[in-house]
């Protein structure tokens, strides 16, 4: 685990969340469907609403996701290849999947 990601002091490095492997990809139902959408959390729960309740995310919006410091950051690999791969698979808007 690297707890020390801006050692250097530098606060204009980023952590990206989705290369930490606490990002993780959940499935949420839509209402009154057979259908769901994917959504990302962290599975520290890192990510919190100022009530203090979990914040999730449209999966689709991950790579915005970074945070100056964080105690749980366990990055998965070499984050700037990562983030480039991920930045051309991801969809660009929800998409909707049927179970």
């Amino acid at each position: 685990m690297n707890n020390d990601h801006n050692s250097d002091g530098d606060q204009s490095t980023k952590i990206y969340c989705a290369n930490c492997s606490h990002c993780v990809v959940i499935k949420q139902v839509i209402e009154h469907r057979e259908s769901y959408v994917l959504r990302v959390k962290c599975s520290m729960g890192m990510w919190k609403k100022r009530s203090g309740e979990e914040k999730i995310y449209k999966y689709f919006t991950i790579i915005r996701r970074t945070q100056l410091e964080c105690p749980s950051y366990d990055p998965m690999g070499d984050e700037k290849s990562f983030i480039k791969e991920l930045k051309k698979s991801l969809p660009v808007k929800d998409e909707i999947y049927s179970f």
